[in-house]
């Protein structure tokens, strides 16, 4: 199975941050997760949340900030004094300094993002590289339009036969339901018909002994050495 460090290692360092991307190569993980949305002035940033209130010693939305003012901000300081001065990543600074370490998951959270980021990819040449994520179809549909080989997941609280099917006909390589939802069966269905089963929601070390049991692909979670 997969380990793949949830926003980096961000049982142990504050999400998104270099902090948690090194110490997620450090404990082995396969890849990293990390959250894509955009600036005001259309940077592609690796933010969670809408707001950047929880992470960082600023507040507001993540698209009412210039990449210029959110670099100005901390953020690592709000999980311990030792990850003061933690600065925000961008998806160019995400691919220039750990691609070519580890693969990336990028999870689309702004669809601004989509069109960019695979441009940015593929003049790279590191399409094979990554996995592109979201909990909104449209991304994925766009993305599967502009390139035929970048590996797709749909990530859904559901896991039925139905979204299978629709997964399969829309050409993504995953489906990524959460932990709760796993069974023998459903996992066996998807794998029948070419999907990778990818988890989410994982916060237990019990439900990565269900992950082992079920037979999925991987699995996002924060803690990347319980694995």
């Amino acid at each position: 199975m997969q380990v793949i460090a949830h926003r980096g290692a961000s049982g142990y360092a504050p999400e998104n941050t270099r902090a948690a991307f090194e110490q997620a190569i450090e404990m082995g993980a396969a890849a990293i997760e990390t959250d894509v949305t955009v600036t005001a002035d259309g940077a592609m940033v690796l933010v969670h949340d809408q707001l950047i209130d929880r992470i960082s010693n600023g507040e507001g939305p993540v698209s009412d900030h210039t990449l210029a003012e959110l670099r100005a901000l901390d953020f690592g300081l709000w999980r311990s004094p030792e990850f003061a001065g933690e600065r925000i990543v961008t998806v160019e600074e995400m691919i220039e300094e750990f691609l070519d370490r580890i693969p990336v998951v990028f999870e689309i959270k702004d669809p601004r993002a989509t069109k960019p980021i695979i441009e940015l990819l593929q003049t790279r040449n590191k399409i094979d590289r990554v996995q592109i994520t979201s909990f909104i179809w449209y991304p994925l549909l766009e993305a599967r339009a502009l390139n035929a080989d970048v590996e797709l997941g749909f990530l859904t609280p559901a896991f039925e036969p139905a979204m299978i099917d629709r997964i399969v006909r829309r050409g993504f390589n995953q489906i990524c339901p959460h932990v709760s939802q796993l069974t023998v069966k459903r996992v066996a269905l998807a794998h029948d018909r070419g999907l990778k089963v990818r988890a989410w929601g994982i916060d237990s070390r019990l439900q990565v002994e269900r992950l082992y049991e079920t037979g999925v692909d991987g699995a996002t979670i924060n803690w990347p050495d319980w694995g």
